[in-house]
């Protein structure tokens, strides 16, 4: 197989033409090297994410300066206390995420507020495609995230779940699944929820995505919330003892609605995250995105949870802009300790049956054999000028790609 790949570049290239290969490639490592590890915009700033403020760097001088290099040193500080010992979840519904409708430039922006998270459930996803691109710009970032993907959901516009998450922090225990809806014969749900169970150090838990319908009338859409109840208990029956399960996502209704959310939060010691006046919408005008467990069974919780107002922080609180290029929802998110288990089993297979987390696979092992080393360099460059295998996301394949998988040589 190694013959066969190699044998195209020689017959291509010429001496002279590799030596400039490789002159082009050092530059291009030697500028990786010294990038700036933040995120910044078209006009050479960003936000910080926690204040809102708002930094620019001098394009001038290839110096960080004194204020960002304290920034960058606190941002480290944190971040190793924390490593190892946390996973920040999120739930968000990105507003029509298909292939046709992002732009690359979009996803960039999405994929801005995505590494601020461990693992995302996302929903209002149109296609595994647009999830491809997201996440070979992710690892341009420097971010090397995997996903669990859904079969197709809904009448006519169809829609998929997705749960996506850093795949050194998180693995999978058990395949993402839909909620065998019509199995007593009922049919409660337009778009049946979608379920997944996982692993980040010692702690096991499940995560239910649910986009409740809209529909013409609230009617359904308190139908299907309240149906929820006993989506919850099906994951937990089939998890056994391991009971750490979150239910997330849009659910159509704000919490005041003691009708809708009565089945659910019946639940022994079922607590949700957010409740008015928080809101969820960009336009402040309602909160259908939520958080819920059972706090007797998911101890990991460490009372840290939020809004992510990006719109505000990004967009400088312009909804219209934020919504086209981004979501007019925002990120839910909660932060849990990943060094203790409170139930089940991390050691071999769990109390509950489950079999042992599932290895990821790579999105820069182009060829698939386990290990990113030379021959996955070989495959990228025989690709120049085309498509695929496109590493980075920018839609042709180039030096750039070249320089994302020499990176990753011997991982």
């Amino acid at each position: 197989m190694g013959r066969r790949l190699i044998k195209p570049i020689y017959a291509q290239w010429n001496v002279s033409k590799f030596a400039l290969f490789l002159l082009i490639f050092s530059v291009f490592v030697h500028n990786l090297g010294y990038a700036h590890p933040g995120r910044t915009d078209a006009n050479g700033g960003h936000y910080n994410r926690q204040t809102g403020e708002y930094h620019k760097h001098d394009k001038e001088d290839s110096q960080v300066d004194e204020t960002d290099t304290d920034l960058v040193v606190s941002q480290d500080a944190i971040e190793s206390d924390t490593e190892g010992s946390e996973l920040k979840l999120a739930a968000w519904n990105i507003r029509i995420m298909s292939n046709n409708s992002r732009t690359d430039a979009e996803l960039q922006a999405i994929a801005r507020i995505l590494v601020d998270y461990d693992f995302i459930a996302i929903v209002e996803l149109r296609d595994e495609m647009v999830l491809k691109r997201t996440q070979k710009i992710l690892s341009q970032m420097g971010w090397q995230y995997d996903y669990q993907f859904s079969p197709a959901v809904g009448r006519g516009v169809k829609e998929r779940y997705a749960f996506l998450y850093k795949k050194d922090l998180v693995s999978v225990v058990s395949r993402g699944e839909l909620y065998p809806d019509a199995a007593d014969g009922k049919d409660d749900f337009i778009r049946d929820p979608y379920w997944a169970t996982f692993r980040a150090g010692a702690f096991d838990f499940s995560v239910i995505a649910v986009h409740v319908i809209w529909g013409d009338t609230v009617e359904p859409r308190k139908a299907e919330v309240s149906a929820l109840a006993d989506v919850y208990r099906y994951v937990q029956e089939v998890n056994g003892v391991e009971e750490d399960v979150l239910l997330v996502g849009d659910f159509n209704r704000n919490p005041g609605d003691a009708e809708s959310y009565g089945q659910i939060m019946a639940i022994p010691s079922m607590v949700r995250l957010f409740d008015l006046p928080q809101k969820s919408h960009i336009r402040d005008s309602s909160l259908y995105d939520n958080i819920f467990f059972q706090k007797d069974h998911v101890k990991e919780y460490l009372n840290r949870s939020g809004i992510d107002r990006f719109d505000e922080t990004d967009f400088g609180n312009d909804d219209k802009a934020a919504s086209l290029a981004v979501s007019d929802h925002r990120p839910v998110w909660a932060v849990f300790n990943i060094e203790i288990d409170d139930d089940g089993s991390t050691e071999g297979e769990s109390d509950s049956g489950l079999m042992p987390a599932l290895e990821p696979a790579d999105v820069n092992d182009v060829n698939g054999d386990g290990v990113i080393n030379i021959l996955d360099l070989v495959a990228v460059a025989n690709g120049f000028g085309k498509t695929e295998p496109d590493i980075n996301g920018d839609g042709i394949v180039n030096i750039i790609d070249l320089v994302v998988i020499a990176a990753e040589l011997g991982n």
